[in-house]
């Protein structure tokens, strides 16, 4: 066997071990990402470049992802394909290179992001037993829920101008910023808080908000129901083994 041969094959294992590695953490990483790019990100917005290096992050996000889909049926093509293009959509739109209409990114995202939405509830309502990586999908689908609402908020302002106001719209000089501050609108909807800075302008606007914090509670009430039957049922097991 020549050395360029066994290069290959050293190479080959290499890759493949980190694959291994991702997808066995997958959701753990993506939790931690989630949480880079919501916490810190915000505090970038000084900084030189900030749009790109919050691209860079959400580049990140997005790409740590398609390691927690489940491997089986076609939802893993479906989201490479549509990650594939939202990253594009996304780094033309950033860089500037070719002048992409307004809604094709958050169009795409929200589809991307549906598809994780998917996959990810599949493998909560599957899982046998509770563990940490269930735990992390949970907490993973909660805070991809709340992009995927922000995708959708962002794509409304874009087809029907106005359909949000509120004084941090208002000192968001472009769409970059926007998509800011309508994830962060997103995430106070999802968890009803409701703190009165943005408000809906529109019915449409308004049926959007409505719908995610009927669905932000139900799939609280739901996660939780769910997760307190597996360990109940954990523990049964764990009794009638060990009698």
């Amino acid at each position: 066997m020549n050395s360029n041969h066994y290069e290959r094959i050293m190479t080959a294992r290499s890759v493949k071990l980190r694959n291994i590695v991702w997808k066995q953490y997958g959701f753990k990483n993506l939790l931690v990402w989630l949480l880079v790019y919501l916490l810190v990100g915000p505090f970038l917005e000084c900084v030189p470049y900030a749009h790109i290096l919050l691209a860079l992050f959400m580049t990140v996000v997005l790409f740590s992802a398609i390691y927690a889909v489940n491997s089986g049926g076609r939802v893993l093509p479906v989201a490479i394909g549509m990650l594939v293009l939202t990253l594009i959509s996304m780094w033309m739109d950033r860089i500037g290179w070719f002048e992409v209409p307004d809604a094709i990114y958050p169009a795409l995202l929200a589809v991307y992001l549906g598809t994780l939405v998917f996959s990810f509830l599949r493998y909560i309502l599957s899982a046998q037993h509770v563990d940490a990586d269930v735990i992390c999908a949970s907490l993973c689908t909660y805070l991809v829920i709340g992009l995927l609402w922000g995708s959708l908020f962002q794509l409304l302002e874009v087809v029907i101008p106005g359909s949000f106001g509120g004084g941090l719209l208002e000192t968001a000089c472009n769409l970059h910023e926007k998509a800011d501050v309508l994830n962060y609108f997103s995430f106070v909807t999802l968890s009803t808080l409701g703190y009165g800075d943005i408000t809906p302008q529109t019915q449409s606007a308004a049926a959007l908000c409505q719908s995610e914090a009927i669905l932000g509670q139900f799939f609280t009430v739901v996660l939780v129901a769910r997760l307190v039957a597996l360990e109940v049922s954990q523990r049964g097991d764990e009794k009638s083994s060990n009698g």
